[in-house]
């Protein structure tokens, strides 16, 4: 009895030793807050509506260090292609959305918002929106919702 005992007490010890890999840190820094993509649909942007769902424009942010991140929006209408832009800052602003600066240029925010999926249901969601175009030519237009 004592060494069924002391295997099932070995078994549960090694049991409650494992690592769990389905628990995620929440992000500390705001690069790890709001990097991810970024896809855009009718509902959110109504400027592409005539664009496939399959060809929508997708804004990508890779974090490069704790407050500072690199753009790319990559689009697949009219014809395939992408832009960058490397060394954009991070920083929170009073009403709690993250502010994009590049130089001293605001390109955008990423804020927690009323958000539409691709079937027009609308949730809470990351909302990242860009709107620097005449002051960046390399930088578009852009709303879109985190994936």
């Amino acid at each position: 009895m004592k060494k069924q005992l002391l295997f099932y007490l070995l078994l549960g010890s090694l049991a409650a030793c494992t690592q769990e890999n389905d628990v995620q840190p929440s992000p500390n820094t705001l690069a790890g807050e709001v990097s991810g993509a970024y896809r855009t649909n009718p509902y959110v942007d109504p400027s592409c509506v005539a664009i496939p769902a399959s060809q929508m424009p997708v804004v990508t942010l890779r974090p490069e260090s704790d407050g500072i991140v690199s753009l790319v929006y990559a689009y697949q209408f009219p014809k395939p292609g992408s832009q960058q832009l490397t060394g954009i800052q991070l920083s929170r602003r009073a009403d709690n959305a993250v502010q994009l600066t590049h130089g001293n240029v605001v390109l955008g925010t990423v804020q927690i918002d009323r958000v539409f999926t691709n079937n027009g249901m609308e949730k809470q969601g990351r909302l990242l929106r860009i709107n620097a175009l005449d002051t960046q030519p390399n930088v578009p237009y852009f709303t879109g919702v985190k994936e």
